[in-house]
């Protein structure tokens, strides 16, 4: 749906590239995690998506067509990478305006629901003007998902919200994903809220792409093996779910229930178990190795 070919940008000024030679491709329905540490070339790479900036080098394309050579390609995009409203109309009367300049007037019923969704319905009839950061950061969200669009561009859309709220938004962005194959590109720094979302990541260092990879949605549950442990009695449990490293097993919530029974057995009947820990979020080694 969305293909990225070799692109670069440099600002006017800079002896440097603030993104250098990106390719990659994103799918009808796929959701993607863009992740990096500040300054790496995330936001920079979705406004060249957005086409706010014009890229040095390189070009993208939008089912099939590159987005710079006609108007009005990217019509059933949802942008948020900055908060832009109208700080002096009220939210309802933003979202409605939106609709009205992409000619959707007749999906205004999906304002109440959004704003809901968003914690902002009874905000609906203030101004954003005087909104914190996170309640504008809310009121860009739901513009960006009001006009039901085929793909979304999403920079920090979890500020804001209570857990509650979050854990909803993630629902409802995993059920457009799975019903109507929306696709995404979801970058933020709230790393167990993106890895319950994003079914693969792009990691950005520097402005180059460092690493792609298939994400896993499921904690993980580190037991340390005392160092009198006979290691060779796990051998038989070890596959994709349950790994051995440095006298550590790292079994994520996957795994079978019958092996994790077994595994358990064979620990507790060996008296094999120093201490346990949860491992809330596979992305964080992603920064930590980097």
């Amino acid at each position: 749906m969305l293909k990225i070919e070799t692109l670069s940008k440099k600002f006017a000024g800079n002896d440097f590239y603030s993104l250098k030679n990106v390719s990659m491709e994103i799918q009808k329905g796929e959701i993607v995690g863009l992740i990096g540490k500040n300054g790496a070339g995330k936001s920079t790479l979705m406004k060249l998506i957005a086409k706010s900036l014009k890229p040095t080098e390189g070009k993208i394309f939008y089912n099939g067509v590159e987005i710079h050579t006609a108007d009005n390609l990217l019509a059933d995009f949802g942008i948020m990478i900055e908060p832009v409203f109208y700080p002096e109309m009220t939210v309802v009367d933003n979202l409605k305006f939106y609709l009205r300049l992409h000619g959707k007037e007749n999906l205004y019923g999906n304002i109440e629901p959004t704003l809901k969704l968003l914690e902002l319905w009874n905000a609906r009839n203030r101004k954003p003007k005087g909104f914190s950061f996170g309640m504008k950061q809310r009121t860009a969200l739901a513009i960006a998902m009001v006009a039901e669009p085929d793909f979304l561009i999403l920079d920090e859309p979890f500020v804001g919200l209570d857990p509650i709220g979050v854990q909803n938004l993630i629902n409802i962005l995993k059920k457009w994903s799975s019903e109507r194959q929306i696709s995404m590109l979801i970058s933020s720094h709230q790393l167990g809220e993106l890895e319950a979302l994003c079914q693969r990541y792009v990691y950005i260092d520097a402005g180059q792409l460092a690493s792609e990879f298939i994400g896993s949605s499921k904690p993980s549950v580190l037991i340390h093996l005392k160092e009198t442990a006979d290691l060779s009695l796990l051998n038989s449990y070890l596959n994709d779910t349950v790994t051995l490293e440095e006298g550590t097993l790292d079994i994520t919530t996957e795994g079978d229930q019958v092996d994790l029974n077994n595994l358990f057995a064979t620990l507790g009947q060996h008296d094999m178990i120093e201490s346990l820990a949860v491992k809330e979020s596979h992305l964080k080694e992603v920064f930590s190795a980097n």
